[in-house]
């Protein structure tokens, strides 16, 4: 009866309505009714908190197949970059046919410039990468910071036990398969396979050694085939080992590391003393040494992803303790990784979000890590086609100012062709002093700036602060001595610890005092000013070789009406385009590399404490009673070693010198770059023009043979900056956000409208804007018009603000405009003096801002 009654009555109980309310008040017991009624799994849940959680997930309903859909979006993103490489494939197989129609003037004036000389292998090698379906994710990290979890995590399966991949020693790579298996490939033996789940164990032998990381495993690489819709496309997951911990397993991350279009590292937030750095200098220490070795496809740091795992824990101590671990973690990261962004970095526990995914949820940590990848990797891919694609534009524009430079001749008498290139010759020696002398005091610059630097260093080094923290030690700090264990191994361990505290303390020094980076930013800004300088003076003397009128703008606003007779040239022109970017310096090294790799170059120097000294030290410490001294009082004497290693150090001032000369080398690298391909550029030049000179064809005959060629390398050259409007648009530096449109348009003419909006610039800032609205698809002319409003500088003219995407169309974004004269003249002057105050000033300005147009010989869209 009692039974009866307890479930009449339960029947008529109302459901818990699922609420934030409900769901904060909950207990224990109201969690599991919740659980029922909703049909919500908890029984993987221990914590009240936990329950709690679950309940807020279901009811923001993200779902597993919510997570499936972003993996998916994921295999999109790889299906629109095929699309976009494919498309520059076509492209530069134009390119190929074209060059082959060139004659051997053109060709060998080609192998003169370093950029393009052996452009047949070139084009080869840039078709290959494009060609490439290969799009590895590489998860690296620190020893136990959850890499294996983080992978079940993006694999939206719980696929990959984390014991069993845990401190790997191999490559393992996840990639699609119809059937579920591993084949291990060995060193020297054929490869065997391994039926999955069933052998799961018999793979975990093969996946990593429980001692002695440093020697290599038999086995070389293990593949995982998995049965997963969204790797079809190519994407595939890389489990490397842990950075730093071998040079040999360093070598194997490398080689995935010049192909992964995202590079996720992984922390274990719970460390001791936080993110481990050192690896993350080593790391970048072999990516820079990789561009030395002319790899087209470097790492791009803006595409690295870093998690944060085991942020629970870190959470367990506080909020105010949490923050302070973030912050150092951010502080870290951005001194050890070039341009790095806080926006690059995650903080959650991928076991809960495993847990949470079996169960059909989506954490809130990995909802913003999902947000995050979304957003980092069409950037990632489209800066590894950006290589391709700039390479292209530059052989194309290098061979339009060929083909241009040899129809000068045919437009010119022999006369006027000799005054011209007297001039050139004179303008290039004039240039070759400039830049000689320029390249002298930024050598003495740098030196200089390498004085100061080491002064503050030593300054440092001897400080009482720099000392004590030498000489204080903890027993968790020193290495253990382990039964067994050679003296050797164990003085390795000691001037290991030795060297990183050392590193530390310098690294720590520098965040605090920036000298390096203050300092390295002055070099930098230097010396893009001065190579830009010298960019553009050299591409105005090839643009007067190559162009009849030398003083017209060879860039039209909007395209007039063709005529039939008017050559190519008199249209459209995209040869000097790029002098408007910013980011361009010589030579076709641009300022992001300038920034990037120079940043790397100086981060990664440090590791290199470690080997400075050490084997005129370790002399003096082979006796084996030094063990037992160590065993003695470790602290004591790893004190004693600790400040004759520090002394050491800075009484050698060869060491301190190397130190600040290595993180400086980025620096040093480019002066040699640009002391070595200037004079390669110039000399080239004068070969081109002794070649037009001694050239035995007639005015007809060069027009015949090259006029048509022009007009198709015009049109591939079109083609590509419409590829870069279209395709890689998140690279452009000028991109802003439209925030807001006003639909009331103010002109309207064809296919073009001017609105007012509102924008945002790439660094954040929100600005009033006049907004150039094209409602067709973007061609050719509408190129044209973007190049040349980046060029028109001049207060009557408003100015380029850059380019923003609305319904997939780029639109051209001008500075907001004061007033409209049509306005004030269509309103009409209420008194005499209104009209000298107001219309009269906007009626010269109109005139003003036309003059300037005319006197580039360019028409405003409005007024033809």
């Amino acid at each position: 009866m009692a039974d009866g009654t307890a479930t009449a009555h339960g029947q008529d109980e109302k459901k818990i309505e699922l609420t934030d309310e409900t769901i904060a008040k909950c207990n224990v017991p109201r969690a599991r009714k919740i659980s029922r009624e909703h049909n919500i799994p908890i029984g993987d849940l221990r914590e009240l908190e936990d329950m709690r959680q679950r309940f807020r997930q279901h009811l923001r309903q993200r779902t597993r197949q919510a997570h499936k859909e972003v993996l998916h979006v994921v295999s999109d993103l790889k299906d629109k970059d095929d699309s976009a490489r494919k498309r520059l494939q076509e492209i530069m197989t134009d390119v190929q046919k074209l060059l082959e129609t060139c004659d051997d003037k053109i060709r060998v004036q080609l192998d003169l410039e370093q950029r393009t000389a052996d452009h047949k292998a070139k084009i080869a090698h840039h078709m290959e990468t494009l060609q490439s379906t290969h799009c590895p994710i590489l998860v690296a990290g620190e020893t136990s910071s959850g890499k294996s979890s983080l992978i079940n995590v993006l694999l939206g399966e719980y696929l990959l036990p984390s014991h069993h991949l845990s401190c790997s020693s191999v490559i393992c790579k996840v990639q699609y398969g119809e059937d579920q298996r591993a084949v291990v490939h060995y060193k020297d033996k054929p490869p065997a396979t391994i039926p999955l789940p069933a052998g799961k164990d018999d793979l975990a032998g093969h996946l990593f050694k429980k001692s002695d990381r440093e020697k290599e495993s038999g086995c070389r690489e293990v593949d995982i085939y998995l049965p997963l819709d969204y790797m079809k496309s190519g994407i595939f997951i890389v489990d490397s080992p842990g950075i730093g911990e071998s040079d040999i397993m360093s070598a194997a991350v490398m080689e995935y590391l010049q192909q992964a279009f995202a590079f996720i590292y992984v922390i274990k937030s719970d460390n001791a003393g936080g993110v481990q750095d050192d690896r993350l200098k080593k790391l970048l220490k072999e990516v820079r040494n990789s561009r030395k070795q002319d790899k087209l496809q470097p790492l791009n740091p803006a595409s690295a992803i870093f998690v944060c795992n085991r942020w629970d824990i870190v959470e367990k101590h506080g909020p105010a303790e949490a923050d302070k671990v973030k912050q150092d973690i951010i502080r870290k990261l951005r001194a050890c990784w070039p341009g790095f962004r806080p926006h690059q970095v995650f903080f959650m526990n991928t076991e809960r979000a495993a847990r949470d995914l079996r169960a059909g949820y989506v954490a809130d940590d990995l909802a913003k890590l999902i947000e995050g990848i979304e957003e980092l990797i069409p950037r990632a891919l489209q800066a590894k086609t950006h290589v391709s694609w700039s390479w292209a534009m530059y052989l194309v524009g290098r061979v339009a100012h060929y083909i241009n430079s040899f129809l000068l001749k045919s437009a010119m008498t022999s006369s006027q062709l000799r005054q011209r290139y007297k001039k050139a010759k004179d303008d290039l020696d004039s240039l070759k002093a400039y830049a000689d002398t320029m390249l002298t005091n930024q050598k003495q610059m740098l030196e200089d700036v390498k004085c100061e630097l080491l002064a503050a260093m030593t300054t440092f080094l001897q400080e009482e602060t720099t000392e004590s923290a030498m000489q204080s030690w903890t027993e968790s700090e020193v290495p253990e001595v382990e039964k067994g264990m050679e003296w050797e191994v164990l003085q390795y361990q000691i001037e290991s610890r030795i060297s990183t505290r050392l590193v530390e303390l310098i690294d720590e020094w520098e965040i605090k005092m920036k000298h390096f980076q203050t300092k390295g930013e002055e070099l930098q800004k230097t010396i893009v000013a001065g190579m830009s300088t010298v960019e553009v003076r050299l591409f105005k003397i090839e643009d007067e070789l190559s162009n009849q009128d030398r003083h017209r703008n060879i860039t039209v606003f909007q395209t007039q009406r063709p005529q039939k007779k008017k050559s190519v040239r008199n249209l459209v022109d995209f040869s000097t385009e790029h002098l408007s970017r910013s980011d361009k310096i010589l030579l076709g090294v641009t300022a992001p590399l300038l920034a990037t790799f120079g940043v790397i170059g100086a981060v990664a120097a440090s590791p290199a404490l470690a080997v400075m000294g050490i084997q005129a030290l370790k002399k003096k410490y082979t006796d084996q009673q030094e063990r037992h001294k160590y065993k003695a009082d470790k602290c004591k004497y790893m004190a004693e070693r600790a400040m004759e290693r520090l002394e050491h150090f800075r009484k050698n001032g060869d060491s301190i010198r190397k130190y600040v000369q290595e993180r400086l080398k980025s620096v040093e690298d480019h002066l040699h770059a640009f002391g070595h391909n200037l004079p390669m550029r110039m000399k080239a030049q004068l070969q081109l023009m002794e070649r037009i000179e001694k050239d035995q064809r007639t005015a007809k005959e060069l027009a015949s043979d090259y006029q048509p060629l022009l007009e198709k390398f015009s049109g591939m050259k079109a083609k590509l900056a419409l590829f870069e409007l279209e395709e890689l648009n998140l690279l452009d530096p000028c991109r802003v956000r439209c925030d807001e449109v006003d639909e009331t348009v103010k002109f309207y003419r064809l296919n073009m409208s001017l609105k007012k909006g509102k924008v945002t610039t790439m660094d954040g800032s929100k600005m009033d804007a006049t907004i150039k609205s094209y409602s067709r698809k973007i061609d050719g002319t509408i190129v044209g018009d973007f190049t040349t409003a980046r060029k028109l500088m001049h207060d009557n003219i408003l100015r380029f603000v850059g380019i923003c995407v609305i319904d997939q169309i780029p639109q051209l974004v001008l500075k907001a405009a004061d007033g409209c004269l049509r306005e004030y003249l269509q309103k009409g002057p209420r008194v005499s003096a209104m009209f000298g105050l107001n219309t009269l000033p906007a009626m010269r300005g109109v005139c003003a801002g036309l003059q300037y147009l005319h006197s580039k010989q360019l028409v405003s869209f409005f007024l033809s």
